[in-house]
């Protein structure tokens, strides 16, 4: 079982991968590069959503929920 220190923490590494997903998001958006670097960043965004689901799911089994 993970202590609250280490909920809080994951916490945080969520709340730091959402920040980093909607600043890719966003310049994904302004769609001011090229294709080829829009379909890495698409896929940056999508490896840091898949990540931050995958921490939630920590959180929600340590935490017994």
């Amino acid at each position: 079982m993970v202590d609250r220190k280490d909920l809080i923490l994951l916490e945080s590494a969520i709340d730091a991968i959402e920040e980093a997903a909607s600043a890719v998001a966003q310049e994904i958006e302004r769609d001011r590069l090229g294709e080829t670097s829009l379909a890495r960043l698409a896929t940056v965004e999508a490896e840091l959503n898949r990540s931050r689901l995958a921490l939630e799911e920590i959180v929600r089994e340590e935490s017994g929920g």
